[in-house]
């Protein structure tokens, strides 16, 4: 079959892209489906046939150069913004998994957002913790890949997949969203029944008379966007690459240390600051 043919087979097929997984690409980011600590850059995911977060690369790259040291600083590029409209089916699972994040308990708000059709989130105390690729590369190319560890053998030698050095993560530890009807016009929300479930850990506080703007609050920022480098080799030496931002480069972490597959859950981001997964 003719490679033309073939790939116009394969766009018809193609599945459209999950909102909770790409409304990051437009800021330049990716989605962290299931926002927590402890994702940084400097840190390498994997892709195969899923993402994987894999871990921090000093764990497998042996360098006489320093670690780049990462600044924080506000994230001008998303603080402010807000997502489009999500149907409220998709919405309350992102809000659920982001308190989760937070440490709320998994808590159930259809009831207390019974009246909305559609929320919207928006980002606010948005930091970014980030390294300068050029730095980056001075780290990499004064270092040696221990490819003998049979993860880095299959993410950064095989052909038919591809590593990646995280540079760039959003956090935030907090997250406002506004509850809307089917028609746009916003309602309020039930404000004492969603404290009631989510518990003391979490910070509830109406951003509007009308109690239809909520802002979540947690005690610790999480991580919940990220850019990347691709790294791969040309010839004798390593290359870092930039890599356009896309769902397919999503990822979830559980709780531990253990990676987790990007295509499990609708996971996703959201919002005031931070959030994540479905």
């Amino acid at each position: 079959m003719p490679v033309g043919l073939r790939l116009s087979k394969r766009k018809i097929m193609a599945k459209k892209k999950d909102p909770s997984i790409t409304f990051l690409n437009k800021f330049g980011y990716n989605v962290i489906r299931l926002p927590r600590v402890g994702i940084d850059p400097m840190d390498i995911i994997g892709k195969d046939k899923t993402t994987q977060w894999l871990g921090p690369i000093r764990s497998v790259w042996s360098s006489t150069a320093s670690e780049p040291v990462p600044a924080t600083n506000p994230a001008s590029v998303v603080n402010g913004q807000k997502t489009d409209a999500l149907d409220i089916s998709i919405g309350i699972k992102v809000l659920a998994n982001a308190l989760a994040a937070f440490g709320a308990t998994m808590p159930s708000l259809d009831l207390a957002y019974s009246r909305a059709g559609n929320v919207q989130f928006g980002y606010t105390n948005v930091t970014s913790t980030a390294v300068a690729p050029l730095e980056a590369g001075n780290y990499l190319s004064a270092g040696t890949l221990k490819d003998v560890n049979p993860v880095v053998k299959h993410y950064f030698l095989e052909q038919e997949t591809e590593a990646y050095l995280i540079v760039d993560v959003l956090k935030s530890d907090s997250i406002t969203v506004t509850a809307i009807d089917k028609n746009g016009v916003e309602v309020g929300v039930d404000v004492p029944a969603i404290q009631g479930v989510v518990g003391a850990n979490i910070s509830v506080k109406p951003s509007s008379s009308s109690n239809s703007t909520v802002t979540y609050s947690g005690a610790k920022p999480v991580s919940f966007g990220f850019i990347v480098q691709s790294i791969h080799r040309e010839g004798d030496v390593w290359v870092l690459q930039g890599a356009e931002p896309s769902g397919d480069l999503s990822f979830g972490v559980t709780g531990g240390t253990g990676p987790q597959t990007s295509t499990s859950g609708t996971g996703f981001l959201l919002g005031s600051g931070c959030l994540i997964d479905m």
